[in-house]
């Protein structure tokens, strides 16, 4: 039964560190997801500060070719913008497949966990059983040298 029990653990040690595999995953992807958030605020900052000096740069001599590259400017920004929205609907479904496996993993350990309290409660059972058997088998002894004298 020990044998057994050991050879649980080791299946459930696997299965813990499976599960702490998945955990690093989702901190990274969380982290990405943070960093592509940034990255869009950042651009959208951008973008709104170059909207302000295409709209105030009414009251300065600009010339067409400026007024062009300004708004360029500001369509690239939103190209930037909606590739990171892109990206960030990417990271997130990742995400979401992330903490389904690791929701996965963690029934596997806890089924595990669960499974090996058993074995453990069994053998300990066990044990007590032989303990038990034992000393009525002395108490048996101790009562027949007893009644043969």
């Amino acid at each position: 039964m020990q044998q057994r029990i050991a050879k649980f653990n080791r299946i459930l040690k696997i299965r813990e560190d499976s599960r702490r595999n998945e955990q690093a995953i989702l901190a990274s992807e969380r982290s990405e997801e943070r960093a592509v958030m940034d990255h869009i605020k950042q651009l959208e900052g951008e973008k709104a500060q170059a909207i302000h000096d295409f709209s105030h740069s009414g009251t300065k001599t600009i010339s067409a070719t400026d007024l062009w590259f300004q708004r360029q400017f500001i369509d690239a920004i939103n190209t930037d913008i909606h590739k990171g929205h892109d990206s960030l609907n990417e990271v997130r479904n990742r995400i979401i497949g992330t903490e389904a496996r690791l929701v996965e993993r963690h029934k596997d350990v806890r089924i595990m966990e669960t499974y090996i309290d058993h074995l453990k409660e069994a053998n300990f059972q066990e044990e007590l059983n032989i303990e038990q058997n034992e000393l009525d088998d002395v108490a048996t002894m101790q009562f027949s040298r007893r009644g043969a004298y």
